[in-house]
């Protein structure tokens, strides 16, 4: 169906940011207590961000810093536990996807007392906080470009204990605003830099192939491909080249506004299992099935020839090999046996990757067999 829908007010660049911040006291006369999330390393210091962290100054503020990394119940039990005397009414995140995760969740669960990881467990698996009247509003600051969950209503709890990756979702944890600043991606790891951006050219592709994809959301995703597939390649030669942080930036946003109304698919329903069972980095699990998963589902899509000029290719095989490319220029493996994955380990993820709502999202079914091919055959 021909449907977008995003609510998210996003303001791109400093003098957008600028401009937000000049507004922000009137925006929110009625907010009195602040909580900061973020990402750590003093982010909050960074003269980008200034204009804003002065207009905030003005509110009681309760900086906490997050230093997750894919938040499990553990965690969120100890972060509520940590805030709970802090009756806070607008949160502000300034991380990547991992703090943007915990915001939702302290924005959805703010109204509930937890004892137990049990409890917390509970909650998000039965979706009870879908129950309560009003969700703290929030407002995201990326300093990745990959995630997209500034502009998304969902957020990612991991479950080690049982195995599982849930996630807490309601269109009420759509961020209130969202202001892009590149230079905040500056600092990232290199590696962390092309994991991130792999992640958004998942986004953006699996958006493009969705059960529920439209025409805008087909726009926004072709966009995002282009932006990876001609930028990534270069910011090996010049990390801090703030021209290409700009262009992956808004890859990652318009791979988010993307799957913001498709959810992810295959690619992202087997990362799950190959992040938690061998720690393969998140945009490196996902990525590594994406022209696999391509090939499978490839007589299925919309028009294919649009998706294959925005990799800059004229089939699959030259999309696989754009990609394999990707990985070898940064150092990385586009096979799962160097990241410790067995033919017996492959078994395990099979069994783990059919997460609802996102393996049933795919175009084309995969059946438990098909999949197990298809990972022997990454070996």
């Amino acid at each position: 169906m021909n449907q977008f829908y995003n609510p998210v007010a996003v303001s791109l660049g400093t003098e957008a940011a600028e401009a937000f911040a000049e507004s922000f006291n009137k925006r929110y006369a009625d907010v009195k207590r602040v909580l900061l999330l973020t990402r750590g390393g003093g982010v909050e210091k960074s003269d980008c961000l200034q204009p804003f962290l002065n207009a905030l100054s003005k509110k009681e503020t309760l900086l906490i810093e997050v230093t997750l990394n894919n938040p499990n119940v553990a965690d969120i039990l100890n972060l509520k536990q940590e805030i709970e005397p802090f009756q806070y009414d607008l949160i502000v995140a300034i991380g990547g996807g991992s703090v943007m995760d915990a915001a939702k969740v302290m924005s959805a669960l703010q109204h509930k007392t937890f004892h137990t990881i049990a409890e917390v467990r509970e909650a998000i698996t039965s979706e009870a906080y879908r129950s309560e009247p009003y969700f703290t509003p929030w407002i995201g600051i990326p300093t990745t470009s990959g995630t997209g969950s500034e502009v998304t209503c969902w957020a990612t709890v991991w479950d080690e204990e049982c195995g599982s990756k849930y996630s807490v979702s309601d269109e009420r944890l759509y961020a209130r605003s969202a202001i892009i600043l590149p230079e905040l991606t500056v600092t990232m790891p290199l590696r962390l830099s092309v994991s991130t951006a792999l992640d958004a050219l998942c986004h953006a592709t699996e958006a493009y192939w969705s059960v529920h994809t439209n025409a805008v959301t087909r726009v926004y995703a072709l966009q995002a491909i282009e932006r990876v597939r001609q930028t990534l390649p270069l910011l090996i030669e010049q990390p801090d080249n703030l021209v290409w942080r700009e262009q992956l930036s808004l890859a990652s946003l318009m791979a988010g506004l993307a799957f913001s109304n498709t959810r992810t698919t295959a690619c992202h329903s087997i990362s799950y299992p190959l992040t938690m069972i061998f720690g393969i980095d998140h945009g490196i699990a996902a990525s590594i099935t994406l022209s696999t998963v391509l090939k499978h589902n490839f007589d299925a899509l919309i028009e294919p020839d649009k998706l294959l000029r925005a990799f800059g290719a004229a089939n699959v095989e030259e999309v696989d090999s754009l990609i394999r490319s990707m990985y070898t220029i940064y150092g990385l493996s586009s096979n799962l046996s160097p990241y410790g994955v067995t033919v017996e380990g492959i078994r395990e993820v099979v069994s783990h990757s059919y997460t609802k709502g996102r393996m049933d999202n795919n175009p084309v079914e995969i059946s438990p067999e098909e999949l197990e091919r298809m990972l022997v055959s990454l070996l």
